[in-house]
């Protein structure tokens, strides 16, 4: 025995099935050409090859960014686009460039990336960087193994005046043990921001990797490489660091 479905109830379906495909594909759009649309952008842009190229996004990430609208990965996208003249420290970022960066902490606050960006920003605004300790940290919080991140975070840290928060003091110490200890590939960062460095941000890093390597310690005194560094014997030190090992005949064939 078949029932028979009223016309309006039919019909009622059949709209609603309607509204829901509809709504449906509306999705699928909105999710399918920002995707298209964005540029392939890198992690952190850190020389000036990688910021023009970059910067040649813009309009793009922009577009990407606006239709995303709540996507906080393609308004950091656009973020890194529009400061990629402060990335290769050429150009000048607009109040607006640093509103953008503030949409996309706002929606994506675990992005470590655009915590470092608005760091940064800011630092361009006050040289000696007394506002930046807040975002600076919160980089450190949010991508503690952002090895990616180290060269610019860490030149940052020791430039400004945001190296004297006892805070971010023993997070930059946990950078330095890294490079050290474990990442020998980022010690051209290290003496990149040793010779960047103020005089407070010297003395912390000679301080620190004092502590862990003193041939490496001596080598960023001397102005050298991070070749240099490894030339020495174990347990003999540079010229002019004052040990006995150095006044010893021998010392001066060790460290030739």
């Amino acid at each position: 025995m078949s029932v028979a479905i009223p016309q309006r109830s039919q019909f009622a379906f059949s709209f609603c099935a309607l509204v829901f495909a509809v709504l449906l594909g509306v999705q699928a759009l909105w999710l399918l050409v920002p995707e298209l649309a964005r540029p392939r952008i890198p992690y952190f842009p850190v020389d000036k090859a990688s910021a023009e190229s970059v910067a040649g996004h813009r309009g793009l990430a922009g577009f990407a960014a606006e239709i995303g609208a709540v996507r906080g990965d393609l308004w950091a996208d656009y973020a890194l686009a529009l400061s990629a003249g402060l990335l290769d420290e050429s150009g000048d970022v607009a109040e607006s460039t640093r509103n953008v960066a503030v949409t996309a902490a706002k929606l994506v606050p675990t992005d470590s990336r655009i915590w470092l960006l608005l760091a940064l920003i800011d630092q361009h605004r006050d040289q000696l960087g007394r506002g930046i300790s807040g975002p600076l940290k919160m980089s450190y919080y949010t991508g503690p193994n952002a090895m990616g991140l180290i060269p610019t975070r860490l030149q940052l840290a020791v430039s400004s005046a945001a190296i004297n928060d006892p805070e971010l003091q023993d997070l930059v110490t946990r950078e330095i043990r890294t490079i050290v200890t474990r990442r020998p590939d980022l010690r051209p960062a290290l003496f990149r921001a040793y010779r960047a460095a103020s005089s407070e941000g010297r003395r912390f890093m000679e301080a620190k990797v004092g502590d862990l390597d003193r041939n490496l310690l001596a080598s960023l005194r001397a102005g050298g490489s991070p070749a240099d560094a490894n030339q020495n014997p174990p347990g003999t030190r540079q010229r002019g660091s004052g040990t006995p090992a150095e006044n010893s005949p021998t010392s001066g064939a060790n460290t030739r």
